[in-house]
């Protein structure tokens, strides 16, 4: 069996911390086997990784300019609905000095002090391009494509720099459309550090996920699942599906965050007339704002599970080494629907771990060969009787930033090389408080502030969901993973007791 060599960082191409954790070995028969598969997918989906129609000074990569950061998440369909709740600010931890923050939503200059300061980056700048973000919300990038007086800042804050780099929450097609249009009016080199449009927009959806990962680790890598093309066939797999199985979920396939899923228990539906579940399963599209789209994606909601590990990948151009990873992650879910509610660097049982670093380096490497660059991550359940942690199912693709690997890859810039502190990420976004202004959250948590050895305290990861009484958004660090997480929750019940 061939080792896997060790990927090679180069620091002018990837300017971000990024830490390899695991080194999995592949095959040469294996590597001829993805090939293949990519081959076909190519085949299918010729344009799959296609940038040439943005222009010749449009690249995939990092320039040696400035960088534009848009850390809005409304690209993803459903995560606009609320104007207040931003998480615009957070993807400002990534930046450098001299880069420019793209915003919308209420500014915060207490958290702009903040920030710049533990990022050593008194230059960073920030750029609001939507402060009143009236609904309905609309992308600060495609506020900045298409309104004339944003996109003059935007050109005027660029004026006279070279080899610009746009960084964006989800590289969708207006990041490029983007980077286009500066291309030409800037007249200089401009990168994007993200796949190409195309492949973005199929590797955040699930349906197609589903499949390349049942092609390339068997059908029993994912949870039984079907696509519904209209609410008839819709109909039809979940009366299927529940006459065999006690739990369901329907998700919209291109969303995050568990926006558009519809948790169904099977003995709630089993046995209602197909006209009567049909009218079930609308109303309940229709409350959480999905009813007119489709496909939409049914799948059988795991039993017995023990965790929910996600696996943090970083995907350099084919060029630079292999796929990256840097880390499994233990997902914290909340609620009927499992959002997303914080995590911490997980360590499961050893047979688990091998599986895990394993088939997610194979996914990675057979992303890379169609054209993959940037952040990427992959969501799964590990299920087993008795607690005993036993099978993977490989759920979804994140290929985007995203609420861990963030925080992760901003914690391998503040750390002192070959040390790693011990935290616990909250995302806490469901809660009904007083807003706070953020400059009252740096007085009254001033005993939690982060020690600069990251060996205790708290860091603030944006001020959006404090400032509305949304809900709280923070790491939180200790000696060891139990000082972390107490000081988590006792965080938490500062915030709560505001109310």
């Amino acid at each position: 069996m061939d080792q896997a060599t060790k990927p090679k960082i180069n620091p002018q191409r990837c300017p971000l911390s990024i830490r390899a954790r695991a080194h999995p070995a592949i095959s040469s028969d294996e590597i001829c086997r993805i090939d293949t598969l990519a081959s076909e997918i190519r085949a299918s989906s010729p344009r799959i990784d296609d940038i040439e129609v943005f222009g010749a000074d449009v690249n995939k990569g990092c320039g040696s300019g400035p960088g534009l950061w848009f850390g809005d998440t409304a690209e993803i369909p459903l995560m606009g609905r609320n104007p207040v709740k931003r998480f615009d600010y957070r993807l400002g931890w990534l930046a450098a000095d001299g880069d420019i923050v793209v915003i919308g939503g209420a500014s915060c200059k207490p958290f702009e002090t903040y920030q710049r300061k533990w990022l050593q980056a008194p230059d960073l700048s920030y750029l609001n391009v939507d402060p009143k973000s009236k609904p309905p919300r609309t992308s600060t990038l495609a506020i900045c494509l298409r309104d004339p007086d944003a996109y003059g800042l935007l050109v005027a804050a660029l004026d006279g720099t070279t080899g610009v780099t746009l960084h964006a929450h989800q590289t969708t097609g207006r990041v490029w459309a983007l980077a286009s249009r500066l291309s030409q009016d800037l007249d200089t080199q401009i990168y994007v550090t993200g796949p190409p449009p195309t492949l973005s927009r199929l590797a955040n959806n699930k349906l197609w996920f589903g499949d390349v990962a049942q092609r390339l680790l068997g059908a029993g890598a994912t949870p039984e699942k079907h696509a519904a093309h209209s609410a008839s066939a819709l109909t039809r797999h979940v009366a299927d599906l529940a006459r065999k199985r006690a739990r369901l979920v329907v998700k919209l396939p291109d969303s995050a965050g568990s926006a558009g899923n519809i948790i169904l228990a099977a003995r709630d539906v089993r046995g209602l007339s197909p006209r009567l579940l049909r009218d079930v399963l609308l109303k309940k599209l229709s409350l959480a704002g999905c009813e007119s789209r489709f496909p939409m994606l049914v799948e059988v909601w795991d039993a017995n599970v023990v965790a929910s590990p996600s696996v943090q990948m970083w995907i350099p151009q084919i060029t630079a080494g292999p796929p990256v990873i840097e880390g499994i992650f233990e997902q914290a879910l909340s609620g009927d629907r499992a959002a997303f509610a914080g995590a911490a660097p997980a360590d499961p049982p050893r047979h688990i771990a091998e599986a895990l670093h394993r088939d997610a380096f194979r996914l990675a490497l057979l992303f890379q060969k169609l054209g993959y660059f940037g952040r990427c991550s992959f969501d799964t359940v590990v299920t087993g009787e008795n607690d005993a942690a036993d099978t993977v199912h490989w759920i979804e693709c994140n290929a985007r930033w995203g609420g861990v690997s963030i925080p992760m890859t901003l914690i391998n810039r503040l750390a002192t090389k070959g040390r790693m502190p011990h935290y616990v990420i909250v995302q806490n976004d469901g809660g009904d408080l007083p807003g706070l202004p953020f400059s009252k959250v740096l007085q009254d948590f001033s005993d939690l502030a982060l020690s600069p050895d990251l060996y205790s305290g708290v860091l603030f990861l944006s001020p959006n969901l404090i400032e509305a009484g949304l809900g709280s958004h923070f790491i939180s660090f200790g000696r060891d993973g139990k000082l972390a997480r107490a000081s988590a929750k006792a965080v938490l019940q500062r915030f709560q007791a505001t109310g």
